[in-house]
C-alpha cells in the first residue's frame, strides 16, 4: 500500500527494500554498506545489466534466471546456523530458498552459470582475539559441474573466494639475512635478519633484527628502507620498535621491530617481493621475501558447506539413479585469486557489490568456461578497485536519490513501476551500475571465446547530460573551495584562481555540444571568432610543507595544472616527488609572518582557522584530530593513522609560544676521579651510566661500565704546599 504523496521513504524492487533515514545514509563515505542496500542493487542489476540474453536498458524484470544466481546476503549465515559442520546437515536451514527464488530447476538450469554468496567473516588478531567482521564473497562457478553425468563428458566446478582484505603471512626459518657493506666487503659483526612477512589488505608488515657491534658507529634508520614489488617501490614505511639501541662508536646496537608499508589498492599479493634494508646497497645481498596464499579455516569452510548445501539440493530436485553429487569436487575447486585490496576499513561490503554487478555481464556459457581456469587467470580479469569502488559510490548516492524523487512525484515505491514508466530514469540506473560490457570482453579473451555481438552503453538526453556535467561542476568547485581553506593566504588565492579555470574547463566541456551552433550563430552575423589562448598557471607558492598536508586529491589536481602528472598508475609519493621542484622556499621572517597573520582575523586570512599550537597535536586524540581534518578539508584518503592526521594539520599549527619560566637550575652530574672508578661498586657506576644517558643496552660488565665513563672523569691536581717558587 502506497503512502500520501510526498511521504516516500522505502523503495522496494523484487521483494527487497532501503529506507530513506535507515538505509541510504549507508551510501555515504566512511560508511558501511549494509544487507538492504547490497540486496536491492544486486537484484536490480539482475533485471538491468546486459548479458547477451537482453538488451541496454530491458525492463523484462520477471523473464528468465539471472546468468549468476544470488540468494540473498542472509543465505550463507543461516546455512552455518547451529554450527552445522557440513552444508548437507546445514540445508534444512534454507531448504527452499533455491526454489521460491530460481524456480524449478534451482542451481542446475542451464540459464544458471554461478551463484554468489557472501559471505560474513570474524576477523582474529594473531593472539586469536575477535576485531570486527568483515564481507567477502564466494563465487561457486558452474553448480552443476558435480552432478552426476551418464556420458563421458566432465564439467569442472570451482569456488573462487574473492577477498578485498586478503590475509597471508610466512616464516623464515632460518630467518633471511643481509650483511652491511664496507667498502665492497660485507661486515659479519653488522646484520639484519627477517622472521617473517604477512600482508593484511594493502599493509605489508616486515618483522626484523638488526644488530651491529659499534665498529662502524651507529646502526642505519630502518625507515629508509625500500620494499620492490614488480615495478612498484614503496618508500617511507612506518617503523614500530619493540628493542631500540640504535649504538655508537664503541657501543653496540640492537633494533627490533616492524616494518610496514602501504600499497596501493591495485598491487596483487603473491609473489617475490625485494626488500632493501636502510637504502639501496647499504646490506647485501637484497633480502628476498616470497609470499603465497593458503585457504584459511573460513575459506575451506564456506567451500564444504556449498558444496554439501548443492549436493542435497541436487538430490532434491535434480536426483539421478543411484550417483550422489560429488561435493568432495566442489572443496577440492577452491581458488583464491589475487584482486584488488580495500584502502579503508568499510568498504568490503561495495567490493562485494561491484564484483556482482561486473559478473552479471557474462553468459552462463562463459562463466561456465571460468571454472576450468587457473588461479592465475581469474586474477588477471579486471576487478574492481579502490577508486572505481568510490566511484561507484558515488554514482549509486545520485541515482538513489533520483528515485525518491520520482517515487514521491509518482506516488509509489515499486522501482519496477518507476522505471518502466521513465525512460531516462531507468538509463540512468543503469549507467550507475553498468559501464560497458569490459569486463565481458576481458573474460572472452582469457576462455578463447567469440564475445559475439556486445551492448552498447545507452545514453542520455542532451538536456539530462547538461544538468548532471553542472552538478559535477558545482561539486568540482565545492570540494575545491573546502581544500582551499586549509591552505595559507597565498595558497589561498591561487587555489581560486585554479577552481576558477577548471570551472570554465568543465563549462566549455558541458557546452561543447552546442559550440557548433553558436559559431553558425555567429558567423551568420559576421562576427569573427576569436582564437582561444591558453592561460599559462599561476605561479607556485606553495611550500614542501604544504604538501605533505595537502590530500591526495589535491596533490592530483595540482600535477594537472602545472602538467607534472607522472604517466600511469601513481601514488601520493609519486605526486609529491612531482611536485617538490615547483615548491618555494620560505624564509623564517616570512613564515613568522604567516603564523602571525593566522592569528589575527580581517587581513584576507580565515579567521576561523583552530588555535591549536604543534604541541597540542602531539597529546590530542584521534576523534579530534578527524574532526579538524574533516573541518579544514584536509582528511588524507586510505586507511589513516595519527601521525598521517598531525602531518595534515602541521602546516595549520601555529607557533607555541616560548613559556615564561624561571630560570631552570641546570642539573649537576656526578664528578668523580679515575682513581674513584676503580673503587666503585658496580650498582653506583650504572646510576652514573644512566644520569649520564650512556648505559648500554644488554647485560654489561664492570670493565664496560668504567671504560664507558673514563671520558667524563676529572683529572685530580695535586698542589704540593711550601715548596720553593721558580
Amino acid at each position: 500500500m502506497s503512502e500520501p504523496a510526498g511521504q516516500q521513504v522505502e523503495l522496494s524492487f523484487q521483494r527487497a527494500s532501503v529506507h530513506l533515514v535507515h538505509d541510504v545514509k549507508r551510501l555515504e563515505d566512511g560508511e558501511d554498506l549494509n544487507d538492504a542496500l547490497l540486496d536491492f542493487f544486486v537484484k536490480l542489476g539482475q533485471a538491468l545489466i546486459p548479458n547477451g540474453k537482453k538488451e541496454a536498458g530491458a525492463v523484462n524484470f520477471n523473464e528468465g534466471l539471472s546468468s549468476v544466481a544470488y540468494l540473498g546476503s542472509y543465505f550463507y549465515g543461516m546455512l552455518q546456523k547451529g554450527h552445522a559442520s557440513d552444508g548437507r546437515q546445514g540445508h534444512s536451514n534454507v531448504a527452499n530458498w533455491a526454489k521460491r527464488r530460481l524456480g524449478k530447476g534451482g542451481l542446475f538450469a542451464d540459464e544458471v552459470g554461478a551463484l554468489a554468496v557472501p559471505v560474513n567473516e570474524l576477523l582474529r588478531d594473531y593472539m586469536g582475539r575477535q576485531q570486527e567482521k568483515h564481507w567477502w564473497l564466494a563465487l561457486l562457478v558452474n553448480p552443476r559441474g558435480a552432478c552426476p553425468k551418464d556420458g563421458p563428458v566432465t564439467e569442472h566446478v570451482s569456488v573462487s573466494c574473492l577477498d578485498s582484505f586478503a590475509r597471508t603471512g610466512m616464516r623464515y626459518k632460518p630467518p633471511r639475512r643481509a650483511l652491511k657493506m664496507e667498502k665492497e666487503t660485507r661486515n659479519e659483526a653488522y646484520f639484519v635478519e627477517v622472521s617473517s612477512f604477512s600482508r593484511s589488505g594493502f599493509v605489508a608488515l616486515i618483522n626484523f633484527r638488526a644488530q651491529g657491534d659499534g665498529s662502524l658507529g651507529p646502526l642505519l634508520d630502518p625507515r629508509l628502507s625500500r620494499l620492490e614489488f614488480g615495478h612498484r617501490v614503496i618508500k617511507e614505511p612506518e617503523l614500530d620498535l619493540k628493542v631500540r639501541n640504535y649504538g655508537d662508536h664503541g657501543v653496540p646496537g640492537v633494533l627490533e621491530g616492524t616494518l610496514e608499508f602501504a600499497f596501493d589498492s591495485s598491487t596483487r599479493i603473491c609473489g617475490e617481493y625485494t626488500l632493501h634494508y636502510a637504502g639501496v646497497a647499504e646490506y647485501k645481498p637484497p633480502l628476498k621475501l616470497e609470499l603465497r596464499r593458503e585457504p584459511n579455516q573460513s575459506q575451506q569452510q564456506a567451500a564444504r558447506l556449498l558444496g554439501g548445501y548443492c549436493g542435497k539440493e541436487c538430490e532434491i530436485h535434480a536426483p539421478a539413479d543411484g550417483q550422489p553429487y560429488a561435493d568432495e569436487k566442489v572443496a577440492a575447486g577452491l581458488q583464491l585469486p589475487d584482486t584488488p585490496q580495500q584502502e579503508s576499513a568499510h568498504d568490503c561490503g561495495f567490493f562485494i557489490l561491484e564484483q556482482v554487478l561486473r559478473l552479471l555481464q557474462l553468459t552462463p556459457t562463459a562463466l561456465r568456461s571460468l571454472a576450468s581456469k587457473s588461479t592465475e587467470e581469474i586474477a588477471s580479469l579486471p576487478w574492481p578497485a579502490q577508486r572505481e569502488v568510490v566511484k561507484r559510490k558515488k554514482k549509486l548516492r545520485e541515482v538513489t536519490a533520483d528515485l525518491f524523487v520520482a517515487s514521491r512525484r509518482q506516488n509509489t515505491s515499486d522501482v519496477e513501476v518507476l522505471l518502466k514508466n521513465d525512460e531516462i530514469l531507468r538509463k540512468k540506473l543503469l549507467l550507475a551500475m553498468w559501464e560497458g560490457p569490459y569486463f565481458a570482453r576481458a573474460v572472452a579473451n582469457v576462455i578463447g571465446m567469440d564475445p559475439g555481438p556486445l551492448p552498447e552503453i545507452p545514453t542520455l538526453p542532451k538536456e539530462e547530460e547538461e544538468r548532471q556535467a553542472k552538478e559535477e561542476e558545482s561539486e568540482e568547485s565545492s570540494s575545491e573551495r573546502s581544500s582551499s581553506r586549509a591552505r595559507s593566504s597565498s595558497s589561498a588565492r591561487e587555489s581560486s584562481s585554479s577552481s576558477r579555470g577548471k570551472k570554465r574547463k568543465t563549462r566549455r566541456s558541458a557546452s561543447r555540444a552546442s559550440e557548433p551552433k553558436r559559431r553558425r550563430h555567429h558567423e551568420g552575423h559576421g562576427h569573427a571568432s576569436r582564437p582561444h589562448v591558453a592561460r599559462p598557471p599561476p605561479a607556485p607558492s606553495f611550500t614542501k610543507d604544504d604538501l605533505q598536508g595537502y590530500p591526495s586529491k589535491t596533490l592530483r589536481n595540482m600535477c594537472v595544472q602545472y602538467k607534472v602528472l607522472p604517466i600511469g598508475m601513481v601514488e601520493r609519493t609519486d605526486l609529491l616527488k612531482a611536485l617538490e621542484p615547483l615548491a618555494v622556499v620560505k624564509s623564517a621572517s616570512s613564515s613568522c609572518a604567516t603564523a602571525r597573520a593566522v592569528e589575527r582575523p580581517g587581513n584576507g586570512v580565515r579567521s576561523d582557522l583552530p588555535s591549536f599550537t604543534t604541541a597540542d597535536l602531539d597529546t590530542m586524540p584521534i576523534s579530534k584530530l578527524k574532526m579538524y581534518c574533516i573541518q579544514f578539508g584536509r582528511l588524507p584518503s586510505g586507511s589513516l593513522e595519527k601521525s598521517d592526521l598531525k602531518k595534515a594539520l602541521l602546516p595549520l599549527a601555529k607557533v607555541a609560544p616560548k613559556p615564561v619560566t624561571p630560570a631552570v637550575v641546570k642539573k649537576v652530574l656526578p664528578s668523580f676521579t679515575l682513581e674513584e672508578l676503580q673503587t666503585m661498586p658496580i650498582s653506583k657506576l650504572k646510576n652514573i651510566c644512566l644520569q649520564y644517558g650512556r648505559m648500554p643496552h644488554g647485560p654489561v660488565e664492570r670493565t664496560d661500565l668504567v671504560s664507558l665513563l673514563k671520558p667524563f672523569a676529572t683529572v685530580h691536581v695535586r698542589v704540593a704546599f711550601g715548596s720553593p717558587k721558580n
